[in-house]
């Protein structure tokens, strides 16, 4: 061959080459920076383009011409040594023979600091947010340069925040309103001024939505209680979506559906992790909403599939850019009352080399993704744009959804909104609030809250939060002792949000009635926290240190709770797990150990004991164990605490196992397996019970015959689920705290137990008795996005594992079982588990029947 000719066959080879590159189908193994694994067989996705003509791209809108507007990130933390561009930049797309693959790019507009969303209207022109503002952008001559830059919406405080803590999504919704999200300012003052000088501002609470006319006039607050509501999206029905980012220890992040007047449930007062008796991500506190979807870690964007034309599959469904799982996801959606819910699905899957945030269709249905390229926040040069295509090219006519208007003018007259309040679900009832707070006034609440049925009583109350004026006293003092536990900790919420000092002495006369339900004692220690003087201060200056405001209770609190005659032991029982230092307070539990009465009470100090290493709390639990005045259930809690150390009991425990009481004799069957079998009080015991086995209640039985071998090893899950049925919970509660069973490690039942696993005092409320058996028996089938674990494997390549990940440039942090973060420099690798943190076998720790008894008490927790 010539050299004309190998030149020739050269160029072709790479030109050939280039082109398998840049299309990735669904049967191609991954491929550095180009692998995908596309679940629709009917796509494919190929490479638009790559840095240097995009780099660190972000957001993206199209116009009607298909011409694609990419915002680059030049001013997110760039190093010192960062070689790109001093400003953001938006660039446009040139596309000449209309294939969708620009030939070039130019700069439509630059000198852009913190931008970080694009959104399109063809009457209005290309609208930009960046972490402090919203621009509107012109072409006025048509030469693909905006001449025409416009603030409309400028957020004046505070004068410096994180990317993510300002102003981020933007949508164009109906009658020239523009919707656009907010962060959370991270509990600092935060204050939005629109360009005809109205403004909305807030304090302590969370991200919000927010509106105002496409000019950026006339803006007003949508809703509220997001952490980084990162991106808005309107479907072809008529609702507003949101993907929001997670808190530090809260799982999941969230696809929510958006409403006025919607309260989704978290508030930055209370910090970063989420975790507070005041905030709630799923709709968990009465008045907020739940997510209508769980996502992976770090979503970005989302786009109905009706803008697609993947085909009618995806009429129903929306696509969200889940940035740190390197995939993006379909939700099937479906009706949930007057909302939607769903269950993601991955869609495509990418390398650890794709991170995509923004999402895009053409007027072909083409999809277009922007792509990060690097696991790094600060600026670093790398980008990728990609396209989606469907072979089949077939248009999506019609959700499966019905259409809807949450956003139009409401002509109800203030009585037909009270009287709408009542049959309809959250979401409605936030919208009729939202409406009635503009609409009624205080008489109007107390007509509400003065109601025979609880149900009405709450929604005078939660209305009450935005209405001028406090509810009168005598009113208050009512919804606190209020039978209904959401009603009374609304109340209670109300008290600590409008700072009503002078309740304290009626809320300490709640305690003393023990009106406060166990449910709600926390949020009452937390309405305590928020009437100190130190807060209220804080709250009234509008300030804190970093942001955070002192939250303390009064010095020795619980502790003097616990000494007060004038107090039940009943309160005193659900007041135990929050004593603030137990070792401080060793003797006190020794005092209350001798003189308790109640058995709640009794059972309560036992687990304090635990909760002190190294103190020897031995003689009060023998008095307790073996005192036949004491109920069974605190002396079988008793023997169980002894059990963890003391070997020295002997012939007390042998007269329990011969006293029959199926409770003591279950415990002591425990505490004499824990002997070796040589033991003379092994062998003592075990003639008498040889001697006795129709005395031995069954489940002490099982324990015994497990424990001397005779049904040794392990045994077949149908063994256990054969034996579910009627079992006793008390000797359930025995099995759950059982330290062999590691239940309270993750777990905790009414303050007591670990925060790593799911709280668990309702947890037969939720879930049914086949629930619980499937929990338990294989953790791994169904795994809430809430309690997703990751693992880490170090530099030295040991594996570790934990709930929550934060990963930063150059380490990576875990949170323990302690709930705690561990920190790995340079790890070689992390990830999503693909099974449950709760370990598998955990039900082989116990017989069937301990299996069975335990699923009868975590029935009976509602």
């Amino acid at each position: 061959m010539d050299i004309l000719g190998k030149l020739v066959f050269y160029i072709v080879w790479i030109s050939f080459c280039s082109i398998v590159l840049s299309v990735v189908s669904c049967s191609e193994k991954p491929k550095s920076g180009l692998g995908f694994t596309i679940t629709d067989p009917d796509l494919t996705i190929e490479l638009v383009a790559e840095a240097p003509e995009i780099q660190t791209p972000i957001g993206m809108a199209i116009d009607e011409t298909d011409a694609l507007y990419v915002l680059e990130s030049h001013t997110h933390t760039p190093p010192k040594e960062y070689k790109g561009p001093k400003f953001d930049r938006i660039k446009k797309s040139i596309d000449q023979n209309g294939d969708g693959i620009p030939e070039r790019w130019t700069v439509f507009a630059d000198s852009i600091e913190d931008g970080m969303n694009l959104a399109y209207s063809a009457e209005y022109g290309l609208y930009l947010t960046t972490k402090n503002g919203v621009y509107r952008f012109i072409d006025e001559d048509g030469d693909g340069i905006a001449e025409n830059r416009t603030a409309i919406v400028h957020m004046t405080e505070p004068e410096n925040v994180y990317d993510h803590a300002g102003i981020l999504g933007i949508a164009f919704g109906k009658d020239n309103w523009l919707y656009v999200s907010r962060g959370n300012s991270g509990g600092k003052l935060w204050r939005i001024i629109g360009s005809d000088k109205s403004q909305i501002e807030g304090f302590g609470d969370g991200g919000n939505v927010f509106r105002c006319k496409v000019n950026g006039s006339q803006i007003e607050e949508v809703a509220t209680g997001f952490w980084n509501p990162f991106d808005l999206k309107f479907d072809t029905q008529g609702r507003l979506f949101a993907t929001d980012n997670d808190p530090d220890s809260r799982g999941p992040n969230r696809l929510l559906e958006i409403v006025p007047g919607g309260d989704y449930g978290y508030k930055s007062v209370y910090g970063g992790s989420g975790i507070h008796p005041f905030s709630s991500w799923n709709g968990e506190l009465p008045g907020t909403l739940p997510f209508s979807a769980p996502l992976g870690e770090a979503p970005c964007a989302l786009i109905p599939g009706m803008q697609t034309h993947f085909g009618e599959d995806y009429a129903s469904q929306l696509l969200v850019n889940v940035w740190e799982e390197n995939n993006i996801v379909r939700v099937p959606l479906e009706s949930k009352g007057s909302s939607v819910t769903g269950k993601p699905e991955v869609w495509i899957q990418g390398d650890t080399s794709f991170h995509p945030v923004a999402l895009a269709a053409n007027n072909k249905g083409d999809l277009y993704i922007t792509d990060w390229v690097l696991r790094e926040y600060p600026n670093h040069g790398q980008g990728r744009l990609w396209r989606v295509r469907s072979r089949k090219k077939e248009l999506v006519r019609k959700s499966t959804l019905p259409k809807i208007d949450r956003f139009g003018k409401d002509n109800r007259e203030i009585d037909e909104l009270k009287d709408d309040l009542i049959g309809v679900d959250g979401f409605d009832k936030a919208i009729i609030r939202y409406h009635l707070a503009k609409k009624a006034g205080l008489s109007d609440v107390h007509t509400l809250v003065r109601h025979s049925d609880s149900q009405i009583r709450l929604e005078g109350l939660l209305l009450a939060f935005d209405i001028k004026g406090l509810l009168d006293v005598s009113d208050v003092i009512a919804l606190v002792k209020d039978k209904n536990e959401d009603v009374q900790r609304t109340a209670l919420m109300y008290i600590a949000e409008k700072g009503m000092v002078p309740m304290k002495p009626h809320l300490n006369e709640a305690l003393k009635s023990n009106s406060i339900s166990v449910g709600n004692f926390e949020a009452f220690l937390a309405t305590i926290r928020h009437l100190q003087p130190d807060f209220r201060q804080g709250m009234a200056k509008r300030s804190g240190k970093s942001g955070r405001i002192p939250r303390e209770l009064p010095k020795s609190f619980v502790a003097d709770i616990l000494r007060s005659p004038e107090i039940t032991e009943e309160v005193k029982a659900m007041s135990l797990p929050y004593l603030e230092d137990y070792r401080a307070n060793e003797d006190l539990i020794k005092t209350l150990l001798g003189k308790a009465k109640n058995p709640n009470f009794q059972i309560a100090l036992i687990k304090a004991t635990q909760s002190v290493p190294g103190v020897d709390y031995g003689e009060e639990l023998k008095d307790i164990a073996f005192d036949p005045s004491f109920k069974e259930s605190p002396r079988a809690m008793a023997l169980q605490a002894l059990s963890y150390g003391n070997r020295t009991l002997g012939q007390d425990v042998i007269l329990l196992l011969k006293g029959g009481n199926e409770l003591l004799q279950y415990i002591a069957v425990k505490y004499i397996c824990g002997y070796p079998l040589e033991d003379p009080f092994r062998i003592q015991a075990k003639e008498w019970i040889d001697n006795h086995l129709d005395k031995m209640s069954p489940t002490a039985l099982s324990v015994w015959e497990r424990c001397t071998k005779e049904q040794g090893g392990l045994l077949e899950k149908e063994q256990y689920t054969s034996m579910v049925g009627n079992g006793n919970p008390e000797l359930g509660r025995l099995v759950f705290e059982n330290r062999t069973g590691l239940c309270t490690t993750c777990h905790s039942v009414n303050g007591w137990g670990g925060s790593f696993g799911p709280e668990l005092s309702k947890i037969g409320h939720s879930k049914t008795r086949l629930q619980l058996v499937t929990a338990i028996l294989d953790p791994s089938s169904e795994i809430s996005p809430e309690w997703q674990g990751w693992y880490v494997v170090d530099a030295n390549g040991t594996r570790h594992t934990g709930r929550q990940i934060d990963v930063h440039l150059n380490y990576t942090e875990l949170m323990n079982t302690q709930g705690e973060y561990d920190s790995f420099k340079n790890p070689s690798s992390y990830g999503v588990m693909e099974v449950s943190l709760m370990p598998e076998g955990l039900y082989n720790t116990m017989t069937p029947l301990e299996f069975n008894d335990l699923i009868a008490y975590l029935s009976d927790l509602k």
